[in-house]
């Protein structure tokens, strides 16, 4: 029998509280004191003595409701009953102003006398922190503070609602969500959500994974407490008042269906054994379905319509065609994890094919792409111009959730032995990790990775390793988009290290990939990128995943580098590997299929196999223009391959064809000032080139120099397109203009540095520019110059 008095609670040991923290509690108390309610703690006097607030409170003879519950076997409307006496006392709180924040078994009392009283306002509580503002992130927590409000939350998780575990401020349906979790246990012998760590606690609170209960309890009941124990609070009871008249409504449905069902009782208990299996049954699978349908409210269609009016809002081009092509991967996308959950959920509850651990790393997966859905539609739904150009592609960058069906989960344990982490909770941090890669998709590398620069920061500041080693390998990639190669390496580097002494193989394979990849394209260290792949190889064999999809992009990042080192029978094996495991995991059909036969037609291109690089570039193209539309940036990317594939073979008509319409497309998506219109712009001059249309190619040429030099493009890019004019000013019979933009090159390319094919052809162009003016011995002296250049830069190779 537990007695429990709520004595002066003024904490003697404990140190006072600020002066707004003293004065808040006094009024908390003095609320509580004019409270006066038959299912509430009765307080008696308030006060404050040296720099401490005490409380006197009633004295409770009785039992805890979780004693209570034990003492004897409760039918549930025993249950209930007691459970709505402490919830009108909740009500009564709530309409007094004041918030319980930690409704729980233990402050539930059942007197002696009958009488159900909720106890422990936790208003005593000595440091008891402020609350943070609605729009409060982590990183906007002060430490001191955190620490403290963790410190007082920390002990009954199991009741805590989501916004509890993300740190933000605690209101009305937030007591809501811990009264019905509180019902829950004492209703069905268990709580609402499973978790062997703080972590799983809060994965499966925040995705509103409920166990399924046993059918001890009427389905108008659990439905009910279901949709209290809402992950998001908009989707709760308005109030404790509405949700109490719902029980009341389906209390008083129960006796009426009670009283004419007693006329039947003994034809009924015939079948009662095999009817309370069948309830069962159906009650688990309505549970899968329920945790399938938690995708609608990431996507559905008022979230279809706010993209659709936001993308028309926009005024980019063919906004509207963007937002139904990104519509249709969502639907696509969402419908894929819907199936993927229920399915999970049926085989290790229902069927009983999966091992329950099994299938709680496939719902780990699942976790994680409903996040990265969620993240994606969030980037959507504030798009700008730029943004709606990506669109489609950001939308299909989604990897399908039925891969987590044979994808292996096994993250190590995550350290929550502090209670800081509860502040950047970890759900949290991933989405804005998740958005930050959604920033890099639609182009906004700058803001991307300032975005993931503050998750690093918090990671850190929490002691996350895993996120730490995530937001490393996000820093990379954004630094390798933005051309610096250097802290790209940096930060893929202590990713791989981070992830390697934490023991988490998937995210060794992820940075190995990025960096052998980094080091090989950007830096031509090819062999240093070979033994980096080894590093990932090695991890995907730990982890029995030599066939997921980590396992497809170390492929073709493989591919790349041996096409690079010059091992083409290598770069095929591995791009053709890439391409199988895509297509088996993704279908024929998916985008990162085409980047699988983009790689074989570089490939194949560069083994001299034209015919084979046209079909692999060709079918490229049409899974890009299904899954894109006509005008998008990677149609254009596959038709300039085409029209390279074309031109290499000798087909200049047909490379014509390609290179003009993939200028044409530049354009119209980027408009005339942009990089990718520059290299579009060389690509169509060399094909003008080979066609003998000398004067185009000057112009073409031409317009790409000034372009590079009015948006200040480097120094090598500047140079290659005043070469390019150069020598076609030459084809055209005008060697004055010539020798003046070469010269430019010249300047571009610098006096010293080290040798370089690109520098000979530059002096070699030169030369021909002053030998046609009659200028003979500089003309010699040029081409001298223009042979050694070769030469060492031959040598160095």
């Amino acid at each position: 029998m537990r007695s429990s008095t709520a004595r002066s609670r003024s904490s003697c040991c404990a140190p006072a509280p600020t002066r707004p923290t003293r004065a808040r509690l006094l009024r908390e108390a003095q609320a509580m004191a004019r409270l006066q309610h038959p299912n509430v703690v009765a307080v008696f006097d308030v006060g404050a003595f040296r720099g401490h607030v005490w409380v006197a409170m009633e004295f409770v003879e009785g039992q805890a409701l979780s004693s209570w519950s034990a003492a004897l076997r409760r039918s549930w409307r025993e249950v209930l009953d007691v459970l709505c006496a402490a919830g009108r006392g909740l009500a009564a709180a709530h309409a007094a102003g004041l918030v319980h924040r930690d409704v729980k078994p233990d402050n539930i009392m059942v007197g002696s006398d009958g009488r159900v009283r909720l106890m422990d306002f936790g208003l005593a509580r000595s440091g008891a922190g402020e609350l943070v503002p609605a729009k409060a992130s982590a990183s906007d927590v002060p430490q001191d503070l955190v620490a403290t409000h963790v410190g007082a939350i920390l002990g009954t998780p199991a009741y805590m609602a989501p916004e509890q575990f993300a740190g933000l401020p605690a209101d009305a349906r937030t007591d809501q969500f811990g009264w019905c979790a509180t019902c829950w246990e004492a209703l069905y012998g268990q709580r609402p959500f499973a978790g062997d760590s703080l972590v799983d606690l809060a994965l499966a609170v925040g995705s509103g994974a409920l166990r399924p209960p046993p059918p001890t309890a009427p389905r108008w009941l659990r439905r009910a407490l279901e949709r209290g124990l809402s992950a998001e609070p908009r989707a709760r009871f308005a109030a404790m008042d509405d949700l109490l008249a719902e029980l009341a409504h389906g209390q008083g449905r129960a006796r009426r269906w009670w009283q004419g069902a007693a006329l039947t009782s003994g034809l009924l208990g015939l079948g009662g054994l095999f009817g309370a299996q069948e309830l069962q049954a159906a009650e688990t699978v309505a549970a899968c379905e329920r945790a399938g349908a938690a995708v609608d409210q990431v996507w559905n269609d008022g979230v279809r319509a706010r993209l659709a009016s936001v993308f028309a809002g926009t005024g980019a081009r063919l906004g509207a065609i963007a937002a139904e092509h990104s519509a249709e991967w969502l639907d696509r996308i969402a419908a894929d994890w819907k199936t993927t959950r229920v399915a999970v959920c049926r085989a290790a509850t229902v069927d009983h094919t999966h091992a329950l651990e099994l299938a709680a790393g496939q719902v780990a997966c699942l976790d994680e792409r409903r996040i990265d859905l969620e993240a994606v539609v969030g980037v959507l739904v504030e798009a700008d111009a730029e943004v709606v150009q990506r669109a489609p592609y950001l939308a299909s960058g989604l990897v399908p959730a039925s891969t987590c069906l044979r994808e292996v989960r096994s993250p190590p344990p995550v350290d929550m032995s502090h209670g800081t982490a509860m502040a950047a909770h970890p759900i949290a941090l991933r989405r804005r990790l998740v958005r930050a890669a959604a920033l890099e998709d639609s182009g906004k590398f700058a803001e991307g990775l300032a975005a993931a620069r503050d998750v690093l920061h918090e990671a850190e500041r929490f002691g996350l390793p895993a996120l730490r080693a995530e937001a490393q390998i996000r820093i990379g990639n954004l630094h390798e988009r933005l051309g610096d190669a250097a802290a790209a390496e940096r930060a893929l580097e202590e990713a791989v290290w981070i992830a390697t002494g934490e023991g988490h193989d998937e995210l060794v394979a992820e940075a190995t990939s990025t960096l052998a990849f980094t080091v090989s394209f950007r830096a031509g260290r090819h062999d240093d990128a070979l033994r980096w792949a080894r590093l990932g190889q090695a991890a995907l064999h730990r982890l029995g995943a030599e066939d997921s999809l980590r396992a497809a992009r170390l492929h073709s990042v493989l591919g790349t580098v041996y096409r690079l080192r010059g091992d083409l029978d290598a770069a095929r094996e591995h791009s053709e590997r890439a391409l199988a495991l895509r297509e088996a995991l993704l279908g024929a059909e998916h985008p990162d299929v085409a980047r699988s036969l983009n790689t074989l037609g570089n490939v194949a291109l560069a083994r001299g196999e034209y015919e084979q690089a046209v079909r692999y570039h060709e079918r490229a193209l049409a899974i890009r223009g299904k899954a894109y539309g006509v005008d998008s940036h990677d149609v254009a990317t596959s038709m300039r391959n085409l029209g390279d594939a074309h031109l290499a073979h000798g087909a200049v008509d047909e490379a014509f064809m390609f290179h003009n319409d993939a200028l044409a497309l530049r354009e119209r998506l980027l408009g005339p000032d942009h990089p990718d219109v520059a290299a579009a712009l060389i690509d169509l001059g060399r094909t003008q080139t080979a066609r003998g249309e000398a004067t185009a190619a000057r112009d073409a040429f031409t317009r790409a120099a000034e372009l590079r030099e009015r948006i200040a493009a480097g120094a090598d890019a500047r140079a290659e397109a005043w070469t390019l004019a150069g020598e076609a000013n030459l084809a055209v019979g005008d060697p004055v203009r010539a020798a003046a933009v070469l010269h430019r090159a010249l300047e571009l390319q610098g006096e010293v540095g080290p040798p370089s094919e690109r520098r000979a052809a530059t002096l070699a162009a030169l030369a021909q520019a002053l030998r046609a003016q009659g200028l003979i011995a500089r003309a010699d002296a040029m081409a001298r110059a223009a042979d050694d250049e070769a030469a060492r830069a031959h040598r160095r190779k």
